[in-house]
C-alpha cells in the first residue's frame, strides 16, 4: 500500500509530503485501458495530480494550481503552491523529490539518459528560481546495481560523468550501474547533500513493478505536495 517516504516541515511553515505507491495500489501508467486511472490516482492522493508524459528529457514545468500541466511532455515539475500534487511514474527509473526550505518542491523522473543529460540539475535550478533556501532530496524505490545490468559502452560514459563508484556488478557478476549513487553525485554538484535514499530495489522487491525484470508496462508513482 501507499508508503510515506517523507513528511518534512520546511522553514516556510509548510510541510512537504512525499509518498510512493506500490503494486497493491494498481497500475499508474499514463495509458488507461480500463478507464480506472483517475480512481487509482485519487486513492493515492485525493486531489488532481500534475502528472507527466515522460520522455527521458530535461524539461521542467511549473505548476500553479492542482492538476496544472497534467499530461505535459516533461520529466520534472516544480511548485510553491500548497495542495498541488506533483507525480512521476516509474518502474526502475529513480523518482526523486527535491524539497526547498523556503517553501517549494520538485518531483523528477530520472532514468540513465535524463541523468546523463542533466534533468536533476535542471529541476534543482528551476526549484531554486521559485523557492529560497537549501534543498534536500528523497530518492524513492528504483533499480539498484544488484539487478541493473548495463552495457559497457554506456556505462563508460556514465562513469566518465559521475565517477568510478557508479560502476558496480549485478548479483551474478555482470557490469551494472549504481543509479542511486549517480543520482547522489548529480545532486551533490548542485549543493544538495542531504539525500535520503529508499533501500527498495524495484528489480528484486516484490512490492514494485520492474520493466527490466518483466518487460511489462505497469508503473508505480511518487507523488509529492505541500500542505
Amino acid at each position: 500500500m501507499v508508503r510515506v517516504l517523507a513528511e518534512r516541515p520546511l522553514r516556510s511553515g509548510l510541510i512537504a509530503m512525499v509518498v510512493m505507491s506500490e503494486i497493491l495500489d494498481g497500475d499508474l501508467a499514463v495509458d488507461d485501458p480500463d478507464g480506472e486511472l483517475d480512481r487509482r490516482r485519487s486513492a493515492v492522493v485525493p486531489r488532481p495530480w500534475s502528472w507527466l508524459r515522460q520522455v527521458h528529457g530535461v524539461k521542467v514545468v511549473v505548476v500553479s494550481t492542482p492538476g496544472d500541466c497534467a499530461g505535459s511532455e516533461a520529466d520534472a515539475s516544480v511548485t510553491t503552491r500548497a495542495g498541488c500534487p506533483l507525480g512521476v511514474q516509474v518502474a526502475d527509473c529513480a523518482p526523486v523529490a527535491l524539497l526547498a526550505d523556503g517553501g517549494g518542491i520538485a518531483v523528477v523522473h530520472v532514468g540513465w539518459r535524463g541523468l546523463r543529460d542533466g534533468v536533476l540539475d535542471a529541476a534543482a535550478r528551476a526549484l531554486g528560481r521559485i523557492a529560497e533556501g537549501p534543498q534536500r532530496a528523497v530518492v524513492g524505490p528504483c533499480i539498484h546495481p544488484c539487478c541493473y545490468e548495463f552495457g559497457e559502452a554506456d556505462l563508460d560514459v556514465l562513469v566518465g560523468g559521475f565517477g568510478s563508484a557508479v560502476r558496480q556488478r549485478t548479483m551474478d557478476g555482470r557490469p551494472s550501474l549504481d543509479l542511486p549513487a549517480a543520482v547522489g553525485v548529480a545532486l551533490g554538484r548542485f549543493g544538495v547533500d542531504d539525500v535520503w535514499v529508499d533501500g527498495a530495489c524495484t528489480g528484486c522487491d516484490p512490492r514494485y513493478w520492474s520493466f527490466r525484470v518483466s518487460g511489462r508496462p505497469q508503473r508505480q508513482a511518487m507523488v509529492a505536495w505541500l500542505q
